[in-house]
């Protein structure tokens, strides 16, 4: 195989620009670094369109059958411009490119256990990642992306998703949009507020609800609801004395409540 050495090279540069929103947007496609989220990439409904390696990097097993038996191209790249292409301190040998799904249209199915994420005006990829995580770990398959969050194709939000980001449907509706449809389906909107009177453990969130996770510094903004749309607040207790906790943090308490419950409806049946 031919070993790409120029920055002019039009994959390379293609590459080069996936790193920002405007790039991704324009190609429909994001980066995925590394051997372990290549497989999450290959065993998952998205389309992997080509792989680059670090010329002279070792085979990376099993991953490599799986590329192999996908038919996505390789190219090995040049080691002293292999860095360019990734995002990290230190690279890992392995970039994939991937093709942005075509977005979600309306809303998702539901069913009495339905359970799903309001991300609003999420600001920090970090944060984002590390929920779709936490969600993807605990069966939470449907999250709502809002005007104003982080791209979550960002490399950040990839590399701290640990391959959730393969594994859940993203919609992106408006927060009045969604809160709209949940009110004309009975779907209880549940919105952590440090301020909030009910506390979180007391709640029944066994039927069909949503989270919502707003912006980290100034958290949900109540002034911008309709009268006609229904959110209750409820707290995470923080005896400690601290301001608030991370949001991602939050998402992973109120998550696995809704977990505990629903496990526990189901007779302890925990998996």
């Amino acid at each position: 195989m031919t070993v790409l050495i120029s920055r002019d090279n039009p994959l390379i540069k293609t590459v080069i620009s996936l790193q920002g929103r405007k790039g991704r947007k324009k190609h429909r496609l994001f980066l995925a670094e590394g051997p372990h989220l290549l497989e999450e990439a290959l065993r998952s409904s998205f389309k992997v369109q080509k792989v680059l390696i670090k010329e002279g990097a070792p085979c990376f097993g099993e991953v490599a059958d799986l590329v192999k038996a996908n038919g996505v191209p390789i190219y090995p790249v040049a080691a002293r411009l292999f860095p360019l292409l990734t995002e990290t301190q230190t690279p890992q040998d392995v970039l994939a490119v991937v093709e942005q799904p075509r977005e979600e249209a309306g809303f998702p199915s539901f069913d009495k256990e339905f359970c799903a994420l309001i991300l609003h005006q999420l600001r920090d990829p970090g944060n984002l990642g590390t929920i779709m995580r936490t969600a993807w770990a605990a069966g939470v398959t449907n999250l709502f992306i809002t005007p104003g969050t982080v791209d979550p194709y960002g490399g950040k939000v990839v590399r701290s998703s640990q391959g959730g980001i393969f594994n859940l449907n993203l919609y992106f509706q408006t927060l009045e949009s969604i809160l709209e449809w949940a009110g004309r389906h009975g779907v209880r909107v549940w919105v952590g507020d440090p301020r909030g009177d009910q506390l979180y453990f007391e709640q029944d969130f066994t039927g069909p609800i949503l989270f919502l996770l707003s912006n980290e510094a100034h958290g949900f903004d109540w002034t911008q609801l309709d009268q006609d749309w229904k959110v209750e607040a409820v707290r995470i207790p923080v005896p400690g004395g601290a301001e608030s906790l991370n949001v991602s943090i939050s998402a992973a308490i109120l998550i696995y409540e809704a977990l505990r419950q629903r496990l526990t409806v189901r007779n302890g049946d925990w998996q």
